[in-house]
């Protein structure tokens, strides 16, 4: 296990030479990574995808969805601020790498916090255009009794996963985090959020309930963040997908991808759409 230093007491690991001959995470990173998402609401984990993916990544977001980088409104994609928004790729080089969708330095993260039987609810990209302002603070969602206040008290039900295909910095803009306020709203007014730094390779994950917003994108590049969304079996995200967005897809694949798939991906991606033939 390689566990690194706070970095402004946000947690995070690293795969040790031991892990990565295994291919997974050993029971000691495990438990100190779900004890720390579990409290912060909030974890990183370096190292953890091919950083020529990332670059492959990045270069088919420029080309195939270049059109959506033009500052206008899509009606299938969601703006989530200005010039800011979220859209639904679909699970095709180089997007179907495993790598991206079901890492195996991540998922028995996600399962000691989402439990068995969870799935893939949501997968596209989050575009920072140039020169986006600061976002709101907000929560994700996953509130399930908001009039009661017991779900600070619950297990989670939905986490984002954010993989940066451009490095979260201050001149690209990251994802500042409330640390705790998935667990004590009040705390949010009185502290000023962490802006970590996310490296390319890397990911961040945060508890579907936390309060986060986007930073200024201060450079001339889009900045592109992979999202994954990872939830219980029964859990739907209707604040950003469904009714109120009709026209976007949370999670699409191209016709005969599930004969690629092992049974573990079939059961993860168990709710994909077939985009086209």
């Amino acid at each position: 296990m390689s566990i690194q230093p706070r970095d402004q007491s946000i947690a995070k690991i690293a795969p040790s030479e031991s892990e990565r001959a295994a291919g997974v995470l050993g029971p000691e990173t495990i438990e100190y990574a779900s004890r720390r998402f579990r409290n912060d609401g909030a974890l990183i984990i370096e190292d953890m995808v091919d950083t020529a993916l990332i670059a492959q990544s990045r270069r088919v977001v420029g080309e195939a969805y270049s059109r959506y980088m033009d500052g206008c409104m899509h009606d299938d994609a969601l703006v989530v601020g200005d010039r800011r928004l979220i859209i639904t790729v679909n699970l095709e080089p180089p997007f179907n790498d495993p790598q991206l969708f079901a890492n195996p330095y991540l998922l028995p993260v996600l399962e000691a916090a989402l439990d068995d039987g969870f799935v893939l609810g949501a997968f596209g990209i989050i575009c920072s255009l140039a020169s986006a302002p600061a976002q709101q603070r907000h929560s994700d969602g996953g509130f399930l009794f908001p009039r009661s206040g017991i779900d600070m008290v619950l297990p989670t039900s939905a986490i984002t996963v954010g993989i940066p295909l451009l490095e979260m910095n201050d001149v690209h803009g990251t994802t500042a985090l409330w640390l705790g306020s998935h667990r004590d709203k009040s705390r949010v007014p009185n502290e000023e959020g962490i802006k970590p730094i996310v490296r390319e390779g890397s990911c961040m994950l945060w508890d579907f309930r936390l309060s986060h917003c986007g930073t200024p994108n201060r450079s001339a590049l889009t900045r592109p963040l992979l999202y994954a969304v990872y939830c219980r079996p029964w859990f739907l995200d209707h604040l950003n997908y469904g009714k109120s967005n009709p026209k976007q897809k949370p999670l699409l694949v191209r016709k005969g991808f599930w004969s690629s798939l092992s049974e573990q991906h079939q059961r993860l991606l168990a709710r994909a759409q077939e985009a086209y033939p």
